[in-house]
């Protein structure tokens, strides 16, 4: 796993610094679950000067994984897509099932999703309870 996350990074750095250059030719989406490969991106495209919301770099994810990734980048103006597999779910499940294989981190980070959420609504309870009050 650490030679492809070595690989994806080392080309995205290399994309990235072509869109530094010329932002209207070259155009990528970073489609990783892999949080560390989405922060060193929004990292690199803050050195190279490349415009969050310019249209150059976008990020993507299937949708219901990481999606507090997704929501981060999303309130912070990147641009953001989610994919979503369409199909009957003979078609769907197994490719929903490699991708989950393929990045253990996703299980990680639909744990990490659920305390969050667990947080998100202890945080609203809360403040209800307040303004209620």
């Amino acid at each position: 796993m650490l030679l492809c996350s070595c690989s994806y990074n080392g080309s995205l750095d290399i994309l990235l610094e072509l869109i530094s250059r010329d932002p209207q030719r070259y155009r990528i989406i970073v489609a990783t679950h892999n949080e560390e490969s989405v922060r060193r991106a929004v990292q690199r495209m803050g050195e190279l000067g490349i415009d969050k919301d310019g249209g150059s770099v976008c990020f993507g994810q299937l949708l219901g994984m990481c999606d507090h990734v997704s929501l981060t980048l999303a309130q912070q103006g990147y641009l953001v897509y989610k994919s979503v597999p369409y199909g009957s779910v003979d078609n769907t499940l197994p490719y929903l099932v490699r991708r989950a294989q393929e990045n253990r981190t996703v299980l990680q980070g639909i744990r990490k999703e659920r305390d969050l959420l667990r947080l998100e609504l202890h945080r609203r309870l809360r403040q209800g309870l307040r303004q209620g009050s």
